[in-house]
């Protein structure tokens, strides 16, 4: 397409320019939580439960480790867990 009909109706050159990182967080909070207790996220297997006693909580965050180890993923219940 013609660069005139592509900006027909928004003219890009009166906006504001600027850099904006974006953060993949797709395991981000269960590799904070094994950063905080000394482990390595890449390797660890860290499932972040909503509930301390894993009764009928929900599966909030896990390492790419325990998704790969037991076919998880991020929210999920308690008990589709095969250890529960």
């Amino acid at each position: 397409m013609e660069q005139s009909k592509l900006n027909k109706y928004f003219d890009y050159s009166l906006e504001p320019r600027r850099a904006i990182l974006f953060q993949d967080v797709k395991s981000n909070y269960a590799s904070i939580e094994c950063v905080q207790r000394n482990l390595n996220p890449l390797t660890t297997s860290l499932c972040v439960m909503s509930r301390a006693d894993h009764s009928k909580g929900l599966t909030l965050a896990s390492s790419p480790t325990f998704k790969k180890v037991f076919g998880m993923k991020n929210v999920s219940r308690a008990s589709n867990l095969p250890f529960l």
